[in-house]
């Protein structure tokens, strides 16, 4: 089957965790303002234990989804910084492998962080036609995570096309401190 990923901001990622636009969000996201940067901020933890800091370089889109993991003891925040990559979801259902059917593919821009609830199958996110760096959060488990074959069809994951452009930001005044 061919999984055409979409822009995360159009999907209800309730029931995989919890999505943050750290540009755009100002209800749960602090913004600082000063003459040469922007700072954004989460006003709680992104996850509810202590974490590890973790970075991988994933391969470019399109590719063919194999395997999968999924954490019991942890959340997982997944960062996009400099370029888009492309993440792979889906629920769990008690101890089967991750199903095909079951899969969603995401495109995070930069700005964006995705928080996945514990036990929620997922890859390492892909470039859009490149290899692509991002960073991750979450508890070391007592074990390197498992990583399982995806049952069902062979999916192969492209990019749904154009990528949204991540909106440019008013500009107060030179500064001006908007944490709360």
């Amino acid at each position: 089957m061919i999984l055409k990923a979409v822009d995360i901001r159009d999907f209800d990622f309730t029931g995989y965790g919890t999505y943050y636009n750290m540009t755009g969000d100002r209800e749960r996201v602090y913004r600082t303002l000063g003459e040469e940067f922007e700072d954004y901020m989460t006003r709680t933890p992104l996850i509810d234990t202590p974490g590890h800091l973790g970075y991988t370089v994933g391969m470019g889109a399109p590719y063919v989804l194999k395997a999968m993991e999924k954490h019991d003891h942890t959340q997982e925040a997944l960062f996009c910084a400099a370029d888009p990559v492309i993440l792979c979801v889906a629920k769990a259902r008690g101890d089967e492998p991750p199903l095909a059917e079951d899969v969603r593919a995401l495109i995070l821009n930069p700005g964006d962080v995705a928080v996945l609830d514990r036990n929620i199958w997922h890859d390492a996110c892909h470039g859009i036609g490149k290899r692509t760096a991002y960073y991750y959060l979450a508890s070391q488990g007592p074990a390197p995570a498992l990583w399982v074959r995806v049952a069902g069809d062979r999916v192969l994951v492209q990019c749904s096309g154009r990528l949204k452009q991540t909106p440019g930001q008013d500009n107060p005044a030179p500064g001006r401190n908007t944490h709360s």
